[in-house]
């Protein structure tokens, strides 16, 4: 196993192993880069199939359904992630953490490149616990105990805008569960490693617990900004058969949408985490945390 840093505070590149033939001993060499860098990219030679990428996905925790988009045939818990030649829009193309929106959200993401473009398509993602770290003392105080109200409304409910698309993705409408709103702190300390780090996700948030909804705004731009400074980033450069993990406690990933008449598809399994569950605000806070 050869191992290189993907970028100084986030992420490590894996040669020399097969995902579907890992020894204990590799398997437990990756959760630990894992949990420490919180991406990991494993070279593939593009003959995983989807039910390795199950396989391999099963070892890290349970497997979670997407409840807006269709799995692959005969799949439970693989999801494509397409964009076609004559698309202008993708799929993921905002920062973000996945499906925020659960009493327990998704501890993991992994991603198997199937179909990737000659140029562009690469995915970036950025450290929320090294923004985290970073933050003044003033501001860590300041959030250490705010909860966020997240929600898959803007994406795919009845606040759905057209700056969030899905690109061709079989997307299922579910209005009713993507207005459901869930709190998580904005500060949690991580089930594995016990470090502190940042939670967000802007596009999936709707406010802040106990604060008026400019103000919660403001704030939520403002420390999704942080998370994205160039310090925290790094980029993941694409080839066929790679296999992606994202933390998704700790991380956010950009998906670019820099190919247009190029083909895309990375197939998605999204894995459960360990993270207490999250309670359901009240129809009195949601509606404070909404109104302008």
């Amino acid at each position: 196993m050869i191992v290189t840093d993907l970028a100084p505070a986030i992420g490590a590149r894996i040669k020399g192993v097969r995902v579907d033939r890992l020894r204990a001993g590799e398997f437990g060499e990756i959760l630990r880069l894992l949990l420490e860098r919180q991406v990991v990219c494993i070279e593939g030679d593009g003959n995983l199939a989807p039910d390795d990428q199950l396989a391999f996905a099963r070892r890290l925790g349970p497997v979670q359904t997407y409840p807006f988009g269709k799995p692959v045939d005969g799949s439970l818990g693989v999801y494509r992630i397409v964009k076609e030649k004559d698309s202008t829009s993708n799929f993921g193309g905002v920062w973000h953490t996945d499906s925020p929106y659960h009493r327990i959200p998704p501890a993991y993401t992994v991603l198997r490149a199937v179909e990737i473009p000659r140029h562009g398509g690469d995915t970036l993602v950025a450290s929320m616990q090294a923004a985290y770290d970073a933050l003044p003392p003033a501001t860590k105080e300041r959030v250490a105990n705010l909860d966020g109200i997240f929600t898959a409304t803007k994406v795919h409910g009845s606040r759905r805008a057209s700056r969030f698309p899905i690109g061709d993705v079989e997307r299922i409408d579910n209005e009713a569960r993507a207005d459901q709103h869930f709190i998580h702190p904005l500060v949690p300390i991580h089930p594995l490693t016990g470090s502190k780090h940042l939670y967000l996700s802007a596009c999936h948030m709707s406010g802040v617990i106990g604060m008026p909804a400019a103000e919660a705004d403001k704030l939520i731009q403002k420390l999704s900004r942080h998370i994205i400074d160039e310090r925290f980033c790094g980029r993941i450069r694409w080839s066929v058969g790679a296999v992606v993990v994202i933390d998704n406690r700790c991380a956010q990933h950009y998906a670019l949408n820099d190919y247009h008449g190029q083909r895309r598809e990375v197939h998605r399994v999204l894995v459960g985490g360990r993270t207490p569950p999250s309670r359901q605000p009240s129809s009195e806070q949601v509606l404070d945390a909404v109104s302008c």
